[in-house]
């Protein structure tokens, strides 16, 4: 009997050992798990932040190198690289108050952009023709975004999305009164880029919106830096 009892209580404390040690591994990694996510999306926000401004940094010097403030169309396009540059660093927060500050820059951007349309001449027909296409389109697309906002976002949204529809419409008619693709391309490419960029703010996170819409907006940004340069 009395072995008995020893032999249960040896179990007993064994297993009570073995429980807490169990505990206590598991504890310390998820401690563990917890300072690696932190540190590494501490660093991977970091690395964005420094390439996404050196990237911003970088259409700006480009305009600067390409004589593009030579013009009053070009004025226009600098004056719009600007007020985007000054947006990217905004939308660098997830702080949605940052968000609607940047949103609202690009806003004032894009009417910068159809002034330097305008500048160079506009043809009512392309004109047109665009808006019948782009209006109801982006109708559509924002119908599917309105619904994940509300309140200031949701009349933010829609103004911004009437603004860089009527940018497009304005480069389609730049482009039928000069026959000139390029501008109307980067036009085009910066709509695109902002689709993904509203699909990753309110729809779904995910790499592959951050990689099309970053790709789209610093290309179209860079066309529009180098247009001087480009006669086509």
């Amino acid at each position: 009997m009395r072995e008995g009892r020893k032999l249960n209580r040896f179990q007993g404390t064994v297993s009570s050992n073995f429980t807490f040690s169990n505990c206590s591994l598991r504890r310390v990694k998820l401690l563990a798990k917890q300072w690696y996510q932190r540190r590494v999306r501490g660093y991977s926000k970091y690395v964005k932040s420094v390439t996404k401004t050196v990237a911003t940094l970088g259409f700006l010097y480009l305009a600067r190198s390409s004589s593009l403030v030579n013009s009053d169309q070009g004025t226009y396009l600098f004056w719009g690289l600007i007020l985007s540059a000054v947006g990217d660093v905004m939308l660098l927060s997830l702080n949605p108050v940052h968000f609607q500050i940047g949103a609202f820059f690009f806003l004032l951007a894009h009417i910068m952009y159809c002034g330097a349309f305008l500048v160079i001449g506009i043809s009512i027909k392309w004109f047109c023709f665009s808006a019948v296409i782009i209006g109801p389109a982006a109708f559509i697309v924002y119908r599917y975004i309105l619904p994940y906002t509300s309140g200031l976002m949701r009349k933010l949204v829609i103004t911004y999305s009437i603004a860089i529809s009527w940018m497009v419409a304005f480069a389609s008619g730049s482009y039928g009164y000069s026959g000139k693709t390029w501008l109307l391309l980067a036009a085009f490419l910066f709509y695109v880029s902002d689709l993904f960029v509203a699909r990753q703010r309110f729809i779904k996170r995910c790499f592959l919106n951050s990689l099309c819409g970053l790709t789209l907006y610093y290309t179209a940004q860079i066309m529009f830096a180098l247009s001087p340069a480009v006669d086509i």
